[in-house]
């Protein structure tokens, strides 16, 4: 068996030399809370890789992990936690998060975590006490509600996916505080660190993210549509109920049309810059995906992807005509990640009357003209949504059930990218 100690040394050292560990208060709490003890059924050697693991499956699906640690030291990052802070996580999982807090606010402070699931908390609360930190305190409920018996908090963080922002998380925010949460927002997930401001919230900063979606009273339906007879392609949309399956599943299985945009870029400048640039101003934004054995079908326009895994591209769906984001008809489709992004010319895949082709060429060299902001550059803003508010130029307003989001970048922003 590898030495544990050896492999916790090492993952930490990798996070710091891809920066997602910058802080030295971060960097002392990854190295002083071993992983392992939070997933024991694992070797260490898998314990310690920097990926996430699933630890529940219901129905064949993940409803809770533990999260890659590259993206946990990001958001504690983003968290900004100082001794004696109060906290409250929604989604405990293995208690690893929990522990990694307590460590950074340190015995004057308090670690809340809530689960929707006993068996979920009984092991947070096993894994947390074997660890040393059975000071935090785990609870069972909607995380939704928050805590409010433990409110105010200094800092709330979500390791959970939200498509919007619950009233109860705002109430329970002190003054000062600090929300950090995977947001759904412009067709992706963004990590986002919010602080009061006015009326709302403010962005502090913007990160990319993937995490499974928040459950219980509070859950936002499956945004996707099956396509065929079979289990592996889905089309992502906002309004499913207006999509005739049948005639979408015949119009992404029809004749395609491939034209160049003339712009290139990595998948990673489209997923963080591209994607939110184009959902912001196409109502019909979607993302169309295969996994499994359809992924190696060829329905689904090869943008991002790994060979009898899944296969994904980002566009437009209006009925009658559809249109992709996709790497070069010619590329190969890969069987493993890529390691390393690199740049690629930027095709556009049509269907059907090809109304959506230019648009979406439009889009690319629009973005790529103003300089290919991102999402760190991004600021968002987060008002209840019955507040009134008149967009200025530039602004983007997205509606939610509870919040009201205004998204802009700002001019300084795009002149840090060109």
């Amino acid at each position: 068996m590898a030495d544990a100690e050896a492999l916790h040394r090492a993952l930490v050292d990798g996070l710091i030399s891809r920066r997602c560990i910058t802080d030295p208060r971060v960097e002392a709490a990854f190295r002083a809370v071993p992983r392992h003890l939070f997933l024991p059924s694992l070797a260490p050697e898998e314990a310690y890789r920097n990926v996430a693991i699933p630890t529940k499956l219901v129905n064949g699906e993940a409803v809770s992990s533990s999260s890659q640690p590259e993206i946990m030291a990001t958001m504690l990052e983003q968290l900004g936690l100082e001794p004696g802070h109060r906290v409250l996580e929604i989604g405990a999982g293995t208690g690893y998060n929990a522990a990694l807090m307590a460590h950074l606010v340190g015995s004057a402070g308090e670690v809340t975590t809530i689960d929707l699931d006993e068996d979920l908390v009984d092991g947070a609360r096993a894994h947390l006490a074997s660890a040393g930190f059975d000071r935090v305190r785990v609870e069972l409920g909607d995380g939704a509600l928050g805590c409010p018996a433990a409110a105010p908090f200094d800092r709330i963080i979500l390791t959970v996916g939200a498509w919007d922002i619950s009233p109860a998380w705002r109430r329970q925010l002190g003054r000062n505080g600090r929300l950090v949460l995977p947001l759904a927002v412009a067709g992706t997930q963004k990590s986002i660190a919010f602080a009061h401001a006015g009326d709302g919230l403010a962005s502090l900063s913007v990160r990319e993210c993937l995490f499974m979606p928040l459950r219980g009273a509070f859950a936002a339906s499956p945004p996707r549509v099956a396509l065929g007879d079979g289990p592996g392609l889905h089309l992502y949309v906002s309004d499913p109920a207006g999509v005739d399956p049948v005639a979408a599943h015949t119009l992404v299985k029809g004749a395609p049309a491939d034209h160049s945009t003339g712009v290139r870029a990595t998948g990673s400048e489209v997923y963080a810059g591209l994607v939110p640039w184009t959902a912001l101003r196409e109502s019909e934004f979607c993302w169309l995906e295969a996994t499994g054995a359809e992924a190696d079908a060829g329905a689904v326009p090869y943008l991002y992807g790994v060979a009898g895994k899944y296969r994904s591209a980002a566009g437009v769906f209006e009925g009658t005509s559809a249109g992709f984001f996709m790497r070069p008809p010619s590329d190969a489709y890969p069987s493993e990640p890529e390691p390393e992004p690199k740049p690629f010319e930027l095709y556009v895949r049509g269907f059907g009357d090809g109304a959506l082709d230019d648009r979406l060429r439009q889009h690319a060299r629009a973005w790529d003209a103003a300089g290919r902001p991102t999402s760190s550059g991004l600021r968002i803003r987060a008002l209840p949504i019955d507040a009134t508010y008149a967009p200025n130029a530039g602004e983007h307003v997205v509606e939610k059930r509870w919040t009201r989001l205004v998204l802009d970048w700002p001019r300084n922003a795009r002149d840090k990218v060109q």
